[in-house]
């Protein structure tokens, strides 16, 4: 299904394409939004890519607002036929098309509202909350961060490191950084 809907992103109207797609593998539907010439998902991945995929402090309710947290090597297969973990230079034009590094973590964030309206059974009380502030799973099998912040893979390796990109509770920017890729991280997938 495809729908145009109309943002405002620092006051300025954006119209974009946004659709549903339907993962065959386990029946979720998604919600999607196109960003300049790529469509993204608008929510993390939450296909339960074993091993090496876990749920926040294995907490369902995590499970629906932040989906899943996987290591690198799970988060190369997590995203439905079709789409893909994206790589640093499809983060660089996404980043570009919201505004630069400055402002694309905020509406990012912002876009949230694409899901929340999507997805009537999470609690109003949950919807300050952004679905990037997942946390993640660090080699030792614990958690932090959750609803603080939170880190999306790509696809990208540099030096035997996992690149990544990080959102923060308030923070309008977006970080870069790498990780160990046993470090369980969200999955935002955007299509080939």
């Amino acid at each position: 299904m495809i729908s145009i809907v109309v943002l405002l992103f620092c006051n300025v109207l954006i119209a974009q394409e946004k659709g549903v797609i339907k993962d065959p593998r386990d029946g979720h539907i998604y919600q999607w939004i196109k960003i300049g010439k790529k469509a993204w998902l608008a929510e993390n991945v939450k296909y339960n890519a074993n091993p090496g995929s876990w749920v926040y402090n294995n907490d369902s309710t995590n499970a629906s607002l932040h989906g899943r947290l996987y290591t690198w090597n799970a988060a190369m297969t997590a995203c439905p036929k079709g789409w893909v973990v994206p790589t640093d230079d499809d983060w660089a034009l996404l980043i570009e098309k919201l505004g630069g590094i400055d402002a694309a973590g905020g509406k990012l964030q912002d876009m949230d509202t694409i899901y929340w309206k999507a997805n009537k059974k999470i609690p109003e009380s949950a919807k300050t909350i952004s679905t990037l502030l997942g946390g993640i799973r660090h080699g030792d099998n614990t958690y932090t961060g959750i609803s603080l912040w939170g880190g999306l893979w790509s696809a990208t390796v540099t030096n035997n490191m996992a690149n990544n990109y990080l959102f923060a509770h308030g923070n309008k920017s977006i970080g870069k950084s790498s990780n160990a890729k046993g470090s369980a991280l969200g999955v935002r997938c955007v299509k080939k």
